[in-house]
């Protein structure tokens, strides 16, 4: 069962624009950001983006985030912390190994999807 709090959030960032999915699969949910816009300097403009957390939620957070496996920086090097092809939800995603919350643990009082959200476009922009 989607948590009722994550189907809330993802109202308000579609709100915000965003085309949004909630998938789930088990025990995990996923949220897929369709088209979702890419910083300069990679090979391509937008991307599929792909994070994913548990029925838990808000108690469980989110960790890592996923993208079109074909994303390159725009000279073809692959962005660091990015080497690994996974599949999920029956495609391959271009994982991004980054943990936010290893320095200040999640708070599920005071970190959201839109945080997190926040937190992966800020890496985006870093890693080019």
């Amino acid at each position: 069962m989607i948590p009722n709090q994550l189907q809330e959030e993802v109202a308000s960032l579609k709100k915000a624009g965003y085309q949004i999915q909630l998938l789930e699969a088990g025990d995990k949910v996923y949220v897929k950001f369709k088209d979702f816009p890419l910083p300069l300097g990679y090979n391509i403009s937008k991307t599929d983006l792909l994070i994913f957390t548990s029925v838990a939620y808000p108690s469980a957070a989110f960790d890592m985030f996923w993208v079109n496996q074909e994303l390159l920086l725009e000279d073809n090097r692959i962005p660091k912390a990015a080497e690994h092809i996974e599949s999920h939800l029956e495609s391959l995603w271009r994982r991004f190994s980054i943990h936010p919350y290893q320095q200040k643990p999640w708070n599920p009082s005071e970190d959201s999807l839109e945080g997190y959200l926040t937190y992966i476009v800020k890496r985006l922009n870093h890693l080019v």
